[in-house]
C-alpha cells in the first residue's frame, strides 16, 4: 500500500511522511517543492491549483492523507475533483481541525469534511487542536514575534485551548492510515490540558530563560500583525475567525481521542517548552 500525502513539507506533514517511512510504508510525499527521494518517500510535485501535477503525483497510491486548502472558498470543490480523478484510492484520511464539525455545513472547512465523506470512498477525519509547533516553525502565526520582539501576540484573553504536538499527529495519522476499524470515524486530537496563551508564554519563557509576555490584541491590532506577513487576505481573515472560536472556547475541551488510538499521552505544553525552547529557537 501507497500512501499519498499532502503538504509533505508542512509542519504536520513532513513528520507523518517521516512516520510512515519509519514504518516501511511506501510514501509519494506531494508539495509544490518536492525535495530528493530517500528510504520509502519518493517526492512529488504537486499544486491544487495545477491539475497537470495531479495524476503523476498521485501515481500508484491506494490510500490519500489530505490537509487541504484552509482558506479557500473552493476547497471541497477542487478537494471532490481531485479525489475523483484518482480511481485506485479506497481511503481518504483528512486532517482537518478540531471544532470543524460543530461549524455551519457551509464553512469551507466543514464543507471539505462533507466533501470526504461523501466521496464514495472509505474515510477517517483527524480533527487535531493548535499545534503547539506554531510557535517556533510558524512565522506567519506567533513564532516570528517571538523570536523578534518576545512577545506572544495573540488577541485571546483568557480562552483556553488544548495544544497539540504535531509528532503526535503523525502518530495517529499512522494509525488511521495502515490500521483497521478506523472507517467512516472522526476524531479530535488535543493535548492533556487546556490553558491560556498567558500560560504558554509563561512556560516558553521559563524554558528559554527569555523575558517572553503575551500580547492580547485588539481585533484591529490582530487584523494588522497578521496582515503584515504578507498572507492573502482571506488567510487573513481565516486566522480572525479561529481567534473568535477560541475565545468562544471551542478549543478548550480535552479529549481521550490520541490515547484511544495509539495507546499512550500525548505531549504536554510543559514538555514541549523543555525541548523545543531550553535551547535556542532559531
Amino acid at each position: 500500500m501507497t500512501v499519498w500525502v499532502e503538504g509533505a513539507t508542512g509542519k504536520a506533514g513532513r513528520r507523518v511522511v517521516r512516520a510512515l517511512a519509519a514504518a516501511g510504508v511506501p510514501v509519494r510525499a506531494a508539495s509544490r517543492h518536492p525535495g530528493e527521494p530517500h528510504g520509502s518517500v519518493t517526492p512529488v510535485r504537486f499544486d491544487w491549483y495545477d491539475e497537470t501535477t495531479w495524476a503523476p503525483a498521485l501515481g500508484d497510491a491506494g490510500t490519500l492523507f489530505v490537509k487541504g486548502l484552509d482558506s479557500d472558498d473552493d476547497a471541497a470543490e477542487i478537494t471532490t475533483r481531485l479525489i475523483a480523478s484518482a480511481p485506485g484510492v479506497r481511503r481518504v484520511v483528512l486532517m482537518s481541525a478540531a471544532g470543524v464539525d460543530r461549524t455551519p455545513a457551509g464553512a469551507p472547512r466543514h464543507a471539505l469534511e462533507l466533501a470526504v465523506q461523501n466521496s464514495g470512498k472509505r474515510w477517517t477525519i483527524l480533527r487535531p487542536n493548535w499545534f503547539l509547533q506554531n510557535f517556533d516553525e510558524d512565522d506567519a502565526v506567533f513564532a516570528r514575534a517571538l523570536r523578534e520582539t518576545d512577545q506572544l501576540y495573540a488577541g485571546s484573553g483568557e480562552a483556553r485551548v488544548a495544544f497539540f504536538d504535531t509528532r503526535d499527529l503523525a502518530d495517529a495519522a499512522v494509525t488511521v492510515l495502515t490500521g483497521d476499524g478506523h472507517d467512516g470515524r472522526g476524531y479530535t486530537l488535543t493535548g492533556p490540558d487546556s490553558v491560556t496563551f498567558g500560560d504558554v508564554a509563561d512556560a516558553l519563557a521559563e524554558a528559554s530563560g527569555r523575558p517572553l509576555k503575551h500580547l492580547d490584541a485588539t481585533p484591529p491590532q490582530h487584523r494588522a500583525h497578521f496582515a503584515a506577513s504578507g498572507r492573502p487576505e482571506a488567510w487573513v481573515d481565516h486566522m480572525m475567525h479561529l481567534f473568535e472560536l477560541a475565545r468562544a472556547g471551542v478549543f478548550s475541551p480535552v479529549t481521550d481521542d490520541f490515547r484511544l488510538l495509539t495507546g499512550k499521552p500525548p505531549r504536554s505544553l510543559a514538555a514541549y517548552a523543555a525541548e523545543v525552547w531550553a535551547a535556542p529557537v532559531r
